[in-house]
This record gives structure tokens, C-alpha cells and sequence, in this order.
């Protein structure tokens, strides 16, 4: 048993040491632009982004704000159940000792 852990702590150590040891640097060769004035694009007039309807964002908002409470209201039930449990084994064992 003792050689398997000892295998085992080998091997895990062995890849730890391999994946962690950063691999040689390439040699980069140096890179030069040559800006010309051909190479500079205009800049072209575009919308912004989407048009969001205000009709589709409260209804959005309508029912996030309905899962909201759903989500609420289910976390307090489920605390209840909990707390109601605590109380339940609390008093089964006061009743067995």
C-alpha cells in the first residue's frame, strides 16, 4: 500500500512539474509597419446599437420582477422547512434523552 501512495505521489508530482514549468520562449522575429496614407480607413456613421421597445422592456421588467418573487418566496418556504426539521429532532431528542 505504502508503494502505491508513494507511486501515485510520483506520478502526480512529476505531472504537476511538467505542466507547470513554462515552455521555451520562441524567438520572435521583429515586426515593422509602414503606415501609408492608403492604409487609414474613414470612419463610416453606424446606428449605435439596437432600438429596444419600451413596450417589450417593461413587460421584460414585469417579469423579472415576477421571477423575483417567485424565487423569494420559495427560499423563505424552504427555511421554514429547515427550521421546522431543527425543531422537530430537537424535541425527539430532548423526548429520547
Amino acid at each position: 500500500m505504502v508503494k502505491v501512495r508513494a507511486l501515485l505521489a510520483g506520478l502526480m508530482l512529476s505531472t504537476l512539474v511538467v505542466l507547470a514549468t513554462p515552455a521555451a520562449p520562441a524567438l520572435a522575429t521583429p515586426v515593422t509597419a509602414h503606415v501609408t496614407a492608403a492604409a487609414v480607413v474613414p470612419q463610416q456613421a453606424t446606428d449605435p446599437g439596437p432600438r429596444i421597445d419600451p413596450e417589450q422592456n417593461s413587460k421584460a421588467n414585469q417579469q423579472k420582477t415576477k421571477n423575483k418573487i417567485i424565487v423569494g418566496v420559495l427560499a423563505a418556504v424552504l427555511a421554514l422547512i429547515v427550521l421546522w426539521g431543527r425543531s422537530v429532532r430537537k424535541k425527539k431528542r430532548k423526548a429520547a434523552g
